[in-house]
């Protein structure tokens, strides 16, 4: 049970790295301004990095549940519909 905890903590802790690093580019609008990142590109990005559908979604969730309004301009910088990013927004 105890190993089950730490890898939950080293999965929260991960996906916060990720956050504050996306965070970080949306700033200084490295990503809005320069659009060199997509929605297949990204996804791409985060299968390389070895995250599943299910880590997506669970970074997705948390990036919502932490930084609201970046995430919307995150997803609005990777060119999704409205309609994408309402789906992805109510995970």
């Amino acid at each position: 049970m105890e190993n089950h905890f730490r890898a939950l903590e080293q999965e929260i802790n991960n996906l916060r790295a990720h956050q504050k690093a996306i965070i970080e580019l949306l700033k200084k609008s490295i990503l809005l301004k320069e659009k060199f990142v997509n929605k297949a590109k990204w996804v791409e990005i985060m299968i390389a990095a070895g995250l599943s559908k299910e880590d997506m979604m669970k970074w997705h969730q948390k990036f919502e549940e932490m930084e609201p309004e970046e995430h919307q301009k995150f997803l609005e910088s990777l060119d999704m519909t409205q309609d994408e990013i309402t789906a992805i927004r109510s995970l």
